[in-house]
């Protein structure tokens, strides 16, 4: 109401139609509400600078620039002075008539600029509810991870080489995350919102925890690590089956899918994925499970054959390994490294095993 106000006193005072006691009230206008200064500012001396005197012009557009004020949600007051030639008739003077046209171009004016620079100068909640429409997503690069808090108030540690994408419904019916690659998820509690996570071969399905899952494409298995409340699993080949976990339990996915269950012979035989519920393992003498200590800055891997440590490698390190030979990759070991160099971490191992290795940049051979 006040912005309608303060563009009608405007366009009086741009086509010298105003009263003093007009003028008065828009300067006092204006001093209320300081953020309609720069408008009337602008306004003003666009009238000033002669710019706007182009009347065929300004009427052309003037709908046009009125229409997408709608579709933006800013509304205009309708009474101000339009042309209309049935009315016309009364202004039998050349300078009524001039008068008033005057007016029309300056109330055109108004608008025209005070268009531009509202839409320039959205209202918050226009700009709020952009950016809940908008889809989120946080991508990690090799050799960084990250930590980032969701719309909710859920925390999420992204490990290196992930992309986590949210969807813009996040805060509505569903909390809906979509995962590639590894995240430890603590979810704040919401009964009445469940926390989905999408994997490529399987969903997780929360109300209120703490938990780990491992999805990268590239690795033999997926992994959901539960450290505390409860998660369900569902397989994306077998829907109907689900999967509850205990706290220090995780569920191993191949992602290879290797085996059959040949309970018959018939033609009803399918394949199905091979699952193992495990305890949490632990890094040797500490208190902190494997499955998450990257959320602490610590690489380490329990019993795992050398090509699967070395594609944890590649990622923590921003590095390539090759193998020259299949020998080293069958290899299965374990350790923990946190503050070691890739050089360093490369010689423990080569001590434990007893292979060679060269660096090349940021590529690393092992033969």
């Amino acid at each position: 109401m006040n912005n309608d106000r303060i563009w009608k006193l405007l366009t009086r005072k741009l086509s010298g139609e105003a009263t003093l006691t007009e003028l008065q009230e828009l300067e006092l206008l204006v001093s209320r509400f300081p953020a309609s200064e720069k408008m009337v500012t602008s306004v003003s001396d666009s009238w000033a600078s002669g710019n706007a005197t182009d009347s065929e012009f300004l009427e052309a557009t003037y709908l046009q620039h009125l229409e997408r004020m709608k579709t933006k949600g800013f509304l205009l007051s309708s009474d101000e002075p339009v042309l209309d030639e049935n009315n016309a008739a009364y202004l039998t003077t050349p300078n009524s008539l001039f008068s008033f046209k005057k007016m029309v171009i300056a109330s055109i004016v108004v608008i025209l600029i005070a268009s531009v620079w509202l839409l320039s100068k959205q209202p918050k909640q226009v700009l709020a509810q952009q950016k809940k429409d908008a889809i989120g997503q946080v991508v990690t690069d090799k050799g960084s991870r990250t930590k980032m808090q969701l719309p909710d108030g859920s925390n999420v540690w992204l490990n290196a080489g992930s992309t986590l994408n949210y969807s813009k419904n996040f805060d509505t019916d569903l909390r809906e995350v979509y995962l590639s690659g590894e995240a430890f998820f603590d979810v704040v509690k919401n009964p009445k919102q469940p926390f989905i996570i999408h994997t490529s071969k399987m969903d997780v399905r929360v109300l209120g925890t703490q938990f780990n899952v491992k999805a990268y494409e590239q690795d033999k298995t997926f992994e959901t690590s539960l450290i505390k409340g409860s998660v369900e699993v569902f397989l994306k080949n077998d829907p109907n089956r689900k999967y509850v976990l205990k706290p220090n339990q995780k569920l191993v996915l191949q992602n290879e899918l290797p085996g059959k269950i040949n309970t018959h012979t018939s033609k009803s035989t399918k394949e199905l994925p091979n699952i193992q519920l495990k305890e949490l393992a632990y890094v040797n003498g500490t208190d902190i499970d494997i499955e998450t200590s990257w959320t602490k800055n610590i690489l380490s891997f329990e019993d795992e054959a050398f090509s699967e440590v070395a594609k944890k490698m590649e990622r923590w390190f921003d590095v390539i390994i090759e193998f020259k030979g299949k020998k080293w990759e069958e290899q299965f070991l374990s350790g923990s490294f946190e503050n070691e160099s890739l050089e360093q971490a490369m010689t423990a191992l080569k001590f434990s095993t007893g292979f060679n290795f060269k660096i090349e940049g940021k590529k690393i051979i092992i033969y």
